[in-house]
C-alpha cells in the first residue's frame, strides 16, 4: 500500500546518527574524482555534485544516500545477502562508491551520460560503469537518487518498472526525488528537472507499477528548506542559468568550477550537524525531500 511506511524498523533506521563520522569518506571519494578530473569534462544536469554552483548540494544529496543505505542494512534479511550496489543514474559515482562502502557491497554505476561515465571510470576503477538500465545486473540493492525528476511524465511509469526489474526478490529499491510543489507552479525552474512530482503522485505511480509494499517519506532540515524568498528567487536564477548553459556553455563551466572553488574555501557544506535532519512520513512536514522505498518480496 503506498504512502504510509509499512513497517516500525525503516522509520527507526530513518535518521542521520553517524552520518558526521562517515562524511569524511564521501568527501575522499569526490577527491578521487577531482583527481581524475579533466578539462573535458563538464558538469552535465548537476551529476558532478562535488562541482557545482553550491557545493553545500553535497550535504543534501550524502543525506540521501545515508538514509539510503540505512534502510538497506534495516530491511535486507540477517543483514542481507550476496550481491552488488546497483546507483541508477549515478552520475560520476563520488555517492556510489561511498554507499558501496557504506554497505560492503560491489558497486555497478548505470549513468547515460558519457562524460559523466568516463570520469567515473577514470576516477573509481573498482566500480563497474555501463550506460544502459538494461546492461545493470538484478541486486539486493537498487538505487535512483534525484533522478525521476529528469524523466518525462509518459515515460515514468516505465522506468520504475525497469527499476523494479533489477530489485533480486527479498531486496530493497530505494529513490528520492525533490518535492517542487512549493515553487510557483510546482517548478524550481531548474531545466532538466522535467518530471518533478509530489509525495502522493510518487506514491501513486509506484503503486501503479507494482503490488510490493511501498512507502515514501519526506526529509526535513538543511538542503531540504524552501524559505519565502528562495520560493520567488530559486526559479529565475535557475532560468538565467540554464540559458547561460545553453547559449554560453564556456562560460557556464568556468563559473561554475569558480564557484565550486569558492564554497569550498568557505567551508560551504562541510559541516554536519545531524540533529538538523529529521525524517517523517510524507503526509507531514514540509521538507522537501522524498525518499521512497519498495520491497521486493521473498
Amino acid at each position: 500500500m503506498a504512502g504510509e511506511p509499512p513497517c516500525d524498523p525503516i522509520l527507526e533506521a530513518l535518521c542521520t546518527r553517524g552520518l558526521r563520522a562517515a562524511y569524511p569518506a564521501l568527501r575522499a571519494a569526490q577527491a578521487r574524482l577531482d583527481a581524475g578530473r579533466t578539462a573535458a569534462d563538464r558538469n552535465a544536469q548537476g551529476g558532478d555534485a562535488g562541482c557545482q554552483w553550491d557545493p553545500g548540494l553535497v550535504l543534501r544529496h550524502a543525506v540521501n544516500y545515508w538514509l539510503a543505505t540505512r534502510v538497506a542494512r534495516a530491511v535486507l534479511p540477517g543483514g542481507g545477502f550476496p550481491g552488488p550496489l546497483v546507483d541508477v543514474g549515478a552520475g560520476a559515482g563520488a555517492f556510489s562508491v561511498w554507499a558501496g562502502a557504506l554497505l560492503n557491497r560491489p558497486v555497478v554505476m548505470v549513468e547515460p551520460d558519457v562524460d559523466h561515465r568516463r570520469l567515473a571510470g577514470r576516477a573509481f576503477p573498482e566500480a563497474a560503469v555501463v550506460g544502459a538500465l538494461e546492461e545493470a545486473p538484478v541486486a539486493p540493492v537498487v538505487l535512483s537518487m534525484e533522478v525521476l525528476e529528469h524523466v518525462e511524465r509518459p515515460a515514468q511509469r516505465r522506468f520504475l518498472a525497469a527499476l523494479c526489474e533489477r530489485v533480486l526478490p527479498r531486496g530493497v529499491l530505494l529513490l528520492s526525488t525533490p518535492d517542487e510543489s512549493g515553487y510557483p507552479g510546482g517548478w524550481s525552474g531548474y531545466q532538466p528537472h522535467v518530471g518533478q512530482v509530489t509525495a502522493g503522485e510518487l506514491g501513486a505511480l509506484l503503486g501503479a507499477v507494482t503490488d510490493w509494499p511501498v512507502a515514501v517519506f519526506r526529509i526535513q532540515g538543511p538542503g531540504f528548506r524552501l524559505g519565502a524568498l528562495a520560493r520567488w528567487t530559486v526559479p529565475a536564477a535557475n532560468r538565467v542559468w540554464s540559458t547561460t548553459q545553453r547559449h554560453l556553455p564556456g562560460l557556464a563551466g568556468r563559473l561554475t568550477r569558480l564557484a565550486s572553488r569558492v564554497g569550498r574555501g568557505l567551508g560551504n557544506g562541510e559541516e554536519v550537524d545531524e540533529s538538523a535532519f529529521e525524517v517523517t512520513p510524507a503526509s507531514r512536514g514540509r521538507g522537501t525531500g522524498l525518499l521512497a522505498v519498495v520491497r521486493a518480496p521473498g
